[in-house]
């Protein structure tokens, strides 16, 4: 008994013993749980990153291949468009040329309406400035038609051009 004389005298030096053992003890096994918990920590993170790698790596392709049918559509569209303006070029020219011609024609009309007037029959010439003036109106017309036809079939064309094919829209 004499041991638990002298713990008694010394109870609370014995008290702060026990409790400053025991709370090196808990120190020491939270740090444990803490490393175990960073360990943990690291691994999951690993698991999530190989699990997102994937997705990832498909958003990257998904976003290169975007990026290639994008520059693919606006090439072709640039092309549609350098060729449109050339038609339209070419058909202005056309009109002009066709203007030109009228001009031409209605020059050798009037000519053959001046021819026509000193002529011994008046209903001929009055039929002949008739018909002449009548083909002119009719040339106009189907010129500003032609114009008008060119225009509208430069458009068809240019915009079934560009309208992306099939294989593009899959």
């Amino acid at each position: 008994m004499p041991i638990l004389t002298i713990l008694w005298k010394f109870k609370y030096w014995v008290a702060i013993a026990i409790l400053s053992f025991m709370w090196f003890g808990q120190l020491a096994y939270t740090n444990h749980l803490s490393g175990k918990l960073q360990d943990a920590e690291t691994v999951c993170d690993v698991r999530v990153a190989k699990a997102i790698k994937p997705y990832q790596d498909s958003i990257v392709k998904a976003q290169e291949k975007k990026a290639i049918a994008e520059k693919a559509w606006s090439d072709k569209y640039i092309e549609v468009e350098q060729n449109a303006i050339k038609k339209i070029q070419d058909a202005n020219a056309a009109a002009r040329s066709a203007e030109l011609a009228n001009n031409g024609l209605s020059k050798q009309l009037s000519e053959a309406n001046k021819r026509l007037s000193t002529a011994s029959h008046q209903t001929i010439v009055e039929y002949t400035i008739t018909n002449s003036e009548l083909l002119e109106a009719c040339t106009a017309e189907y010129r500003s038609m032609a114009e008008k036809a060119d225009g509208h079939a430069i458009d068809v064309e240019r915009l079934s051009e560009v309208w992306p094919d099939e294989k593009a829209l899959k």
